[in-house]
């Protein structure tokens, strides 16, 4: 198969799996929001329950002796680990032969009072008061655990969406408790492996702390350790061995959120499972103490080699379980964010052939974004990479933006204003569908039409006012407004501010601290009396950090440097991007102060007068090495 053709079948493979998402997606919210989060949490709280129990699918009949067996009747493992539960010198029947009888066998009066046991066992797991039990039990960790996510300040997903992650990974790690608990009791009884270990140490094995890792590396630590501790509790009813092996889960839990904290590199399950691997060989040996078992060093060494084995299959499972999980529920990891930041990623590599200038632009634009998310505790690399896909539309019609003209004629010169808007907010259209064209995440899409909001182009707007004025035509305002929505999020608010901020000190004749100082202040306060900030939670101490950031950052940036003398350009050089510098100096102006300005017109932009009157500083300014 050529490579290009198997290109089309993973890209059509990829489209079908994220319409068939997308389809049950559309009809699972088509349910009332209420109704769907009652329902989805008794389910997973059922399933959840019948992992824990150990409900048995069928129950061994009651025999008398002298019948035939008609079916093989084995010992469950709490069973086996349970010598009290067993008649004397029963245990060592059931650890050696958990097979009490085979499929046609008879009953014999030894073997009757432990298929007995068996059967009272099977019983006790199904009464209905212990599984209503165990299931209220769960709702209300669930609902701890909804708590948990609701108050939790994750930048990576909401809160109910964070639930769903956890309540699921509870779930499922129930499920892989109850597996390793079956292949432990199987182990155990093997004549190839029972005498390396028995029940207990096989249990070391069992990765306890995989939930708590992936939570904390998803969603953060507050629900990671919420989550912990309802999966140790819940540990300590699968166990034979109770809070045992409870306490032993929860140690290495906690160890996994607290080992790692960013996940910006592959190698961060590995070093956090390094320090699990530590402290599971340390619970190890203070669990075997606890449970008073015999310190043969065979078997010590035996659960020590487990203890290591249970924090490799830890990372094994986190590492296969975060990318499904980010799959499933959009979630943006920092080691996503990363991926789609690298420069040779297609999009943006495109972008920066295609138009250079917004390239550049996005790239400032990111850096100022960067400083002032971190000055006020955001998702840094989420406004970072935001601001690298935020003016992808452009690449639609490069020369219909300023910054990729090059010096060029503006083509805005020869269409109407209204057309001009409709050429320039259609790159957000045209932004957002390239963007899911290349199956970028929903929180990088929400960053395109969010860092406009719901603004004004003002240049156009007087533009057409003024052309309007002459033929007594009334200009409708909403008409020159992007589509919106207002930023959600405080990194899209960083976007929005940090756009206006570069392109406006980028078209200042002298970018001097305190000119910066003053255009910043003033977008700021333009933003905020728009209403622009109405639908965001950010605060108004947050805004002025972010203002301060801004300035501080570009003020760096536009430092004063002394001239090179017998380096400076000629005098003739003087003059040539000298209309398209002006241009872009009243639109960004227009933007800042939402004032009229003379519009230029369309045969010739300035008039040929002021022009030559301001080319006359600038080439004052060359002459003297500025």
């Amino acid at each position: 198969m050529s490579r290009v053709k198997k290109r089309s079948w993973v890209t059509q493979l990829r489209r079908m799996m994220q319409s068939a998402r997308e389809q049950i997606s559309t009809q699972f919210h088509r349910i009332p929001q209420k109704a769907r989060f009652v329902i989805v949490t008794f389910l997973f709280s059922i399933i959840t329950t019948v992992f824990v129990s150990h409900f048995p699918l069928s129950v061994v009949p009651e025999y008398r002796p002298g019948e035939i067996a008609k079916s093989d009747v084995i010992v469950p493992a709490d069973l086996m680990a349970k010598d009290e539960a067993h008649p004397s010198g029963a245990s060592q029947i059931f650890k050696h032969n958990p097979y009490l009888l085979r499929a046609g066998e008879v009953v014999t009066a030894e073997k009757l009072p432990l298929i007995d046991a068996v059967r009272r066992s099977q019983i006790e797991q199904r009464d209905p008061k212990h599984l209503g039990g165990l299931l209220v039990l769960i709702l209300l960790m669930n609902f701890a655990l909804y708590k948990a996510a609701i108050t939790s300040q994750s930048s990576r997903l909401g809160p109910r969406t964070g639930y769903w992650v956890a309540s699921s990974a509870i779930m499922i790690q129930t499920l892989l408790v109850r597996a390793g608990m079956f292949g432990a009791a199987v182990l155990s009884t093997s004549p190839e492996t029972m005498g390396f270990a028995n029940i207990f140490e096989f249990q070391l094995a069992i990765p306890f702390a995989a939930c708590a890792l992936v939570l904390s590396l998803l969603i953060g630590s507050q629900v990671a350790l919420v989550a912990g501790l309802m999966s140790a509790i819940l540990v300590g009813f699968i166990s034979p061995h109770g809070l045992t092996i409870s306490a032993f889960a929860l140690a290495g839990s906690i160890t996994a959120i607290y080992s790692v904290q960013r996940y910006r590199t592959r190698n961060a399950v590995i070093l956090a499972s390094a320090s699990v691997c530590a402290v599971n060989v340390g619970m190890g040996l203070i669990t075997l103490l606890i449970a008073n078992h015999e310190w043969a060093w065979q078997r010590v060494a035996g659960g020590v080699v487990l203890c290591l084995f249970g924090a490799l299959l830890t990372a094994a499972t986190a590492s296969l379980a975060i990318p499904i999980y980010e799959w499933l529920f959009d979630i943006l990891t920092d080691m996503r964010l990363l991926e789609l930041s690298n420069a040779d990623n297609p999009l943006l590599r495109q972008l920066a052939i295609q138009t250079p200038g917004t390239n550049h632009h996005s790239f400032m634009v990111g850096m100022l974004a960067e400083e002032a998310a971190k000055a006020i505790g955001a998702n840094v690399l989420l406004a970072r990479t935001g601001c690298l896909y935020h003016d992808i539309g452009k690449m639609a019609a490069p020369n219909m933006y300023i910054e990729n003209q090059k010096g060029g004629p503006n083509p805005h010169d020869k269409v109407s204003p209204l057309n001009s808007v409709r050429i320039i907010t259609g790159h957000v259209r045209r932004g957002i569908q390239m963007a899911k064209d290349a199956d970028l995440p929903q929180q990088i899409i929400d960053f395109i039409p969010q860092h406009h909001g719901t603004r004004v182009l003002a240049y156009f707007y007087h533009k057409a006012k003024s052309q309007s004025e002459a033929g007594g035509e009334a200009v409708n305002m909403d008409d020159f407004r992007y589509p919106g929505p207002k930023p959600q999020s405080k990194e899209a608010v960083i976007l929005m501010l940090a756009d206006g901020a570069e392109a406006s000190v980028r078209s200042l004749d002298e970018p001097t601290p305190e000119s910066i100082r003053a255009i910043i202040k003033k977008i700021v306060d333009s933003v905020v009396a728009d209403g622009q900030l109405d639908d965001s939670n950010i605060t108004m101490k947050e805004l002025t950090t972010i203002r301060e950031s801004l300035i501080n950052t570009l003020i760096s940036v536009y430092h004063q440097r002394i001239s090179y003398p017998g380096f400076n350009p000629p005098p003739e050089a003087v003059g040539v991007t000298e209309e398209a510098s002006e241009i872009e100096k009243q639109m960004a102006m227009a933007d800042v102060n939402g004032i009229p300005l003379q519009p230029v017109s369309q045969t010739n932009n300035i008039s040929q007068e002021p022009q030559q009157k301001r080319q006359e500083p600038q080439r004052a300014k060359l002459r003297r090495g500025q």
